[in-house]
């Protein structure tokens, strides 16, 4: 018998899971999906951000951010307005019901983490929040990271990808070349 042991990416994609099911579970009092109060959190925290930075943050394409924000839209929690600079940009901020739906949220995702973190002591809690800040910032950095992958697909294409010939000027037909 081996003696394999999960890796350590292995065991914080289970962390993930675990903690997700908890506070998907809590944030149903609220009638919220953990992608619904991350939203509400990004909103809070970066007032006045567009819908493309809110994609950028929980990376999903802007396609998808339109899909994840309509819910919070209908129930009155964010109002979409254009930006007064670029029509094209369409600015997300929170409104008083919002603020209120952030709050009861907030208050359960606090609790969940006090009982998860419960039997840790404030030095492991501590480290914690030190290792993943340290894993977080390895993996922005790492080349498969989908940031530096978009970035180096276009400044590649630019260094190989030459300028298109231009294509011949048309001749145009004349009753005499048929």
């Amino acid at each position: 018998m081996s003696d394999l042991r999960p890796s350590p990416i292995y065991l914080l994609k289970r962390a993930e899971l675990a903690v997700r099911g908890c506070i998907e579970t809590a944030l149903r009092d609220v009638q919220l999906t953990p992608n619904q109060y991350f939203i509400l959190f990004l909103v809070k925290t970066c007032e006045g951000t567009s819908s493309a930075e809110l994609a950028r943050a929980m990376g999903v394409l802007p396609q998808s951010m339109t899909e994840l924000i309509a819910p919070l839209e209908k129930r009155g929690a964010i109002l979409r307005q254009r930006d007064s600079r670029n029509q094209r940009i369409l600015r997300i901020a929170l409104t008083p019901a919002g603020e209120k739906l952030f709050e009861q949220g907030t208050a359960l995702a606090m609790r969940v983490e006090r009982e998860l973190l419960g039997d840790f002591d404030a030095g492991q809690v501590e480290q914690l929040s030190k290792d993943f800040t340290a894993l977080i910032a390895s993996a922005e950095k790492h080349s498969f990271h989908p940031k530096l992958r978009r970035l180096d697909k276009r400044s590649a294409k630019a260094k190989t990808t030459p300028a298109a010939p231009k294509p011949p000027p048309r001749r145009r037909r004349t009753a005499a070349h048929g």
